[in-house]
């Protein structure tokens, strides 16, 4: 979705004007021709799914595509540059995006289902409800969770904030109430009665095994929280979730449509510039991880590769750029740590970003969670809880699922895999920080471009040891907050958005950059 600049309120009144409003742009309403007086759960599905997606998932995703180095741009000029040199600020709109366009759909879609008497509905929008909340407390920290709009009372104008630990729990609870919901049976419409459910076209199942899934993704996250991290029910909720292929929580994206609707890797979302595209190749980092094994770094190119990136019209080689570094300076570090070959700056030594593959295609979808990721969260689970067997296991279905989603042939799977063995896998799995090395070498592959990578970059404190020497802070790196030296503080959290912290400075507190950008959020605390 386009950036909004929506001054002088703050983001709650603004919700409070857009539900009334019910603006058709973003909250992706049916109209009936004969104007009813009021929309039923069923018109409103469709809107809460595409707003989590298009709004709020992809805004959250933007700017982090380039600080978790897999987006580059070209020049070293303008503001497409700030997202993977760290010039973050008060201008991030992922806040305004999930609460003013996102949120209240999932919250109606509460109210208009348990008034309606159909519980599917009420199970669809708490897990669409959950993963907004997830999404905005990993980037933030404390946010508003009980003074935000719930579909009945009034909008409180400086709404209170509640801490991560309070927000995970809710989390925790709105998935567990929707497993419940979706056991239920509906009264007077069915999921897909309006052609709304486009995931999952009206199977409730479905729908359970992604709360399941989300499930086991926010458990997982609290790895550092000892008394917390409880690897049992992250496997049991993994078990639950999706367990086959064709499950992933998604939807196909339509060329031409409401911007919702369609790719925003492909074109609205700043690619349409020939000179100067939000970003322009893919890192080195990201081809390092497509080019080399974990734990040893030993050459072999993975046959994903060709599904997600062009090679360069030059020369038809995979490279990409240093973070931050621009097309001036040449290609990235490579999978060993040293320097790429600086003299390549040339447009065509490097494939595009947009319309490169399976991830930005105009068509292609924007996953929520898909059954990849959460095998091989199963797979972490059993890996630091001793179960060293059933971690190979899970992770194999983890890897196999993903290279079947990008259509890689059956041979090459195999061959990946054959290959991965020879190159000391089962052993490596042996050793808990290079087991971990696997598998978050993988989920940043399966997880491409989702704002969970941050997640899992963060938990693993940027560790070179997980994924590889080539990862190094940026070049050009916002030194005004940050030491360019990597074994310095790495980005942490996100500032709020002006909009809050003008009309609600007593809530936000400290909103500083130096402290937002710098501070760890509370699973990120031992």
């Amino acid at each position: 979705m386009k950036t909004l600049y929506i001054k002088a309120i703050s983001v709650l009144s603004i919700a409070a004007l857009t539900v009334n409003t019910s603006c058709k742009k973003y909250m992706d309403i049916n109209t009936d021709p004969n104007n009813p007086t009021e929309v039923t759960a069923a018109n409103r599905l469709v809107g809460a799914i595409t707003t989590t997606n298009g709004a709020s998932m992809w805004r959250g995703s933007r700017e982090i595509a380039g600080l978790v180095q897999y987006g580059t741009t070209k020049l070293n000029t303008g503001t497409n540059r700030n997202a993977e040199q760290w010039r973050y600020s008060a201008s991030y709109f992922f806040w305004q995006n999930a609460y003013v366009f996102a949120m209240p759909n999932c919250v109606d879609l509460i109210t208009l289902g348990t008034k309606e008497g159909n519980p599917h509905f009420v199970g669809a929008g708490k897990t669409l409800l959950a993963l907004n909340l997830g999404m905005l407390t990993d980037q933030y920290g404390s946010i508003i969770v009980d003074d935000f709009y719930d579909g009945v009372s009034g909008i409180k104008l400086v709404p209170t904030f509640n801490d991560q630990k309070t927000a995970y729990d809710r989390i925790q609870t709105l998935l567990d109430e929707a497993i419940v919901a979706f056991g239920q049976t509906n009264t007077t419409a069915e999921l897909n009665s309006k052609n709304g459910d486009i995931m999952y076209q009206g199977d409730a199942s479905k729908w359970k095994r992604f709360a399941y899934g989300l499930k086991a993704r926010y458990l997982n996250h609290l790895t550092k929280k000892t008394a917390l991290y409880n690897p049992a029910k992250i496997i049991e909720a993994a078990e639950n979730s999706f367990n086959a292929d064709d499950m992933d929580a998604q939807f196909a994206s339509i060329a031409g449509a409401l911007q919702t609707d369609e790719n925003p890797w492909s074109s609205w979302g700043g690619f349409t510039s020939t000179t100067d595209p939000r970003y322009f190749t893919w890192s080195q980092f990201f081809v390092n991880m497509l080019t080399s094994f974990p734990v040893t770094n030993n050459l072999y190119q993975d046959p994903r590769i060709a599904k997600i990136m062009l090679p360069a019209a030059s020369d038809g080689k995979y490279r990409g750029l240093r973070s931050g570094g621009s097309l001036a300076g040449g290609q990235g570090i490579l999978a060993n740590g040293q320097n790429g070959d600086a003299t390549k700056t040339a447009v065509t030594d490097y494939g595009s970003f947009s319309k490169s593959g399976f991830y930005t295609n105009t068509t292609s979808p924007f996953p929520f969670i898909t059954y990849s990721e959460v095998k091989l969260i199963e797979a972490e689970a059993k890996l630091r809880s001793g179960d060293v067997g059933g971690a190979l296991i899970a992770y194999e279905s983890g890897v196999k699922a993903n290279m079947r989603k990008l259509k890689v042939t059956t041979a090459d799977i195999n061959a990946y895999w054959t290959a991965q063995l020879a190159d000391g896998l089962p052993a490596h799995f042996v050793n808990l920080t290079q087991g971990l090395s696997h598998i978050m070498r993988q989920k940043y592959i399966t997880q491409c471009l989702n704002n969970e990578t941050w997640v899992d970059m963060r938990r693993m404190d940027y560790s070179k040891d997980i994924y590889g020497p080539s990862l190094k802070k940026p070049l050009n790196i916002n030194t005004t907050i940050f030491s360019a030296n990597d074994n310095d503080p790495w980005i942490q959290a996100m500032v709020y958005e002006t909009n809050e912290a003008t009309r609600n400075p007593k809530n936000v507190g400290d909103n500083t950059e130096k402290t937002r950008l710098l501070t760890p959020v509370w699973w990120n605390q031992p």
